[in-house]
């Protein structure tokens, strides 16, 4: 017999069940020799959806798991010797993790339904009712999806992609809302004013302290100029009394002199 190494033709159908203990998703895989005259070794290879992670695989049976870099999904494989023209199918069973959690949606909802309340007597109350409007509407459009089940398995997980995206947009939404309740809890009207006041309060307190300084330092250079201003004045009197009585005494001289002539 050659053994002749080729990719199997396989088909991945997907089936969801549910059992008393959990409900999940099973990917079936087929392997089928195409050779009608000779038997040959089979090589089978299929992807899981990409959200799956071994942890969450229930059963694989004779099959291994590996990653693919290029892909970033894990994958499932096996390699089987059929004889001419037959096939073998494997089930690899998943858990079904297609689904939003609803505890993580009522807190999302809950958080701004307290943040809307908040908000009613505030200037932001229409965009808080408009955010508040969108988030309750996608939160329903996602429980809506979830609770009607898909026509297939594909579906299923089609649907859960889209509701991701859609939760993605009503976190974005509860962040908004958030920001609005944060500039919303600002300083009230009276503490804004008597923030001012004491702000202009305390600026008058620092214009007033600045004169008195600029006077006492005006004071302080003002006197010893009155002073040496002063001491010029004396100083410019007293030499102006000696020359006076330079004056009179070479007025005195003079007549004595002319005394002594005899002149009158």
């Amino acid at each position: 017999m050659r053994k002749i190494f080729c990719f199997a033709i396989f088909m991945i159908a997907f089936s969801v069940f549910v059992s008393n203990s959990y409900s999940g998703i099973v990917l079936k895989v087929l392997a089928v020799n195409p050779s009608k005259t000779e038997k040959q070794s089979v090589s089978v290879k299929a992807y899981l959806p990409k959200e799956v992670k071994p942890e969450d695989v229930v059963d694989k049976g004779d099959l291994e798991i590996a990653y693919d870099n290029q892909q970033g999904s894990y994958y499932v494989y096996g390699e089987y010797n059929l004889d001419p023209g037959q096939s073998v199918d494997r089930d690899v069973e998943m858990h079904d993790i297609w689904q939003v959690p609803a505890q993580e949606m009522e807190s999302i909802r809950a958080e701004a339904d307290k943040t809307s309340k908040l908000l009613e007597n505030t200037d932001y109350r229409e965009r808080m009712s408009f955010l508040k409007q969108s988030i309750d509407a996608k939160l329903k459009e996602i429980e809506d999806r979830q609770n009607i089940p898909a026509a297939n398995p594909e579906r299923h997980i089609s649907n859960y992609r889209d509701n991701v995206k859609l939760l993605e947009s009503v976190k974005s939404d509860l962040v908004v809302l958030r920001s609005l309740l944060a500039q919303a809890k600002g300083l009230p009207a009276t503490a804004v004013w008597r923030l001012i006041l004491i702000i202009i309060s305390f600026l008058g307190v620092i214009g007033a302290g600045s004169y008195i300084i600029w006077q006492r330092q005006m004071k302080l250079v003002e006197i010893p100029a009155a002073r040496a201003l002063k001491k010029e004045e004396a100083d410019a009197q007293d030499a102006s009394k000696k020359v006076e009585s330079k004056d009179d005494d070479l007025e005195t001289a003079e007549n004595i002199e002319k005394l002594l002539r005899g002149d009158k």
